[in-house]
């Protein structure tokens, strides 16, 4: 019976997550699932927060008990806001502002801050190698499972160092280290293109449903690290 009962829970997620992803998707989803991504964003908000909101909530309140009040923080990558809209709710002086490539992303980003009335999370679209922030704009960056997925780190981390201001810090939470892996040149694009991107590699042979699922939730097991990084005063 045990064995019965647990065969329908894997049946109804199996049923839930192929309702989320659609057939016409189904393909495209495997390809970024295997990139750790997701074809859109509301199928990846449900994911998220499906297997990984505990560990968002984690870091949120991490960043709350960190960033003094008054400080300016910046979330790169920031997909679907799980993050910073958690940080509103417990830590509300903190002037907050994510960044991510997907305006669908930021559209779906946008809606739940307007749920919190006015002082919550600010949204902007645009490329970490490219930010659209003056020199020295904020006292924290952040960034969650995304590192892994920039076309070019070098770049990426070239721009964090310069809107932080001098003694400002960057913390990276990724299954990852942030750093290129050596030979790789600084190009994550083996790992995917960002939060949400439905144009991923759909080579090779199309996996099972179950095979998908199973994906998910090794991605769930892997270990997390934590990287700081310390702008220099002077």
């Amino acid at each position: 019976m045990k064995g019965v009962a647990i065969a329908g829970i894997a049946g109804s997620v199996a049923l839930v997550a192929a309702a989320v992803a659609g057939r016409d998707h189904w393909h495209a989803a495997h390809a970024n699932i295997r990139r750790y991504s997701m074809p859109g964003p509301r199928s990846y908000d449900l994911a998220a927060g499906l297997f990984f909101r505990g560990r968002y909530r984690a870091i949120a309140d991490t960043i709350a008990v960190e960033v003094p009040a008054g400080g300016r923080l910046l979330d790169v990558g920031c997909g679907p806001g799980e993050v910073l809209v958690r940080l509103a709710t417990i830590a509300p002086a903190i002037e907050t502002t994510g960044l991510d490539v997907d305006a669908a992303m930021i559209g779906r980003a946008r809606r739940k801050a307007e749920r919190l009335g006015s002082g919550g999370p600010t949204f902007v679209v645009a490329d970490v190698a490219s930010m659209p922030f003056p020199d020295a704009s904020f006292d924290v960056v952040v960034s969650s499972y995304a590192v892994h997925h920039w076309p070019d780190r070098d770049a990426g981390f070239a721009e964090v160092l310069r809107i932080l201001k001098p003694g400002g810090k960057a913390i990276v939470w990724d299954v990852a280290p942030p750093h290129p892996a050596p030979g790789d040149g600084g190009d994550a694009s083996a790992h995917g293109h960002g939060h949400g991107d439905p144009h991923g590699a759909s080579g090779g042979p199309s996996p099972s449903l179950l095979g998908t699922l199973r994906m998910l939730m090794l991605f769930r097991r892997l270990p997390v690290q934590r990287y700081d990084f310390t702008k220099p005063a002077g």
